[in-house]
């Protein structure tokens, strides 16, 4: 077989290799992106699930301390609070702002790790109220309810998690 020397190349090869070069780079590209994305919100929902079970916990220990036999008085600190009417001005009816991270007068947990900042709660007292399903029976004093509102707040693994719980207790 003779050899022809003179054919010139026309380079269609080398496009078509480069095109699917190009291909190939933007679906590595593209894997990259997601997965860093896949990171975060993997990282993003372990720093929820934490701030969420710090609020929990600490709900919980609200919830304990109305358990025992005595409270404290509901002045407006140590975390007890009274529910007041809006124009009200008294101490004890100034219960801090969930929202507000700066906010004192909650009762700081302990011993939790894994998080940024230890879990918080203060516990509102409601007006006290009689037992509409009581008997009326004339020489009995109608039953009085105690009803109290538990706000905790939970801090995630970073900073810029927050989660805040409320649940009413009756006592």
């Amino acid at each position: 077989m003779p050899i022809q020397l003179g054919i010139r190349q026309q380079g269609a090869t080398l496009i078509v290799c480069l095109v699917f070069l190009l291909i190939l780079t933007m679906i590595g590209v593209n894997s990259i992106q997601s997965a860093t994305l896949q990171e975060q919100m993997a990282g993003s929902a372990r720093d929820y699930n934490a701030a969420f079970l710090a609020a929990e916990f600490s709900l919980r220990e609200g919830e304990s301390y109305l358990q025992s036999a005595t409270l404290g008085d509901f002045a407006g600190t140590q975390g007890r609070f009274v529910i007041c009417s809006p124009a009200s001005t008294a101490a004890a009816c100034m219960a801090p702002s969930w929202s507000n991270r700066a906010s004192t007068g909650w009762v700081t947990q302990s011993g939790l790790g894994h998080v940024s900042t230890q879990p918080q709660y203060i516990i509102e007292k409601y007006p006290v109220v009689v037992d509409v399903n009581a008997p009326l029976d004339a020489d009995t004093p109608p039953v009085q309810i105690e009803v109290y509102r538990v706000t905790a707040r939970g801090f995630g693994v970073s900073e810029n998690s927050m989660s805040v719980l409320q649940t009413t207790y009756r006592r």
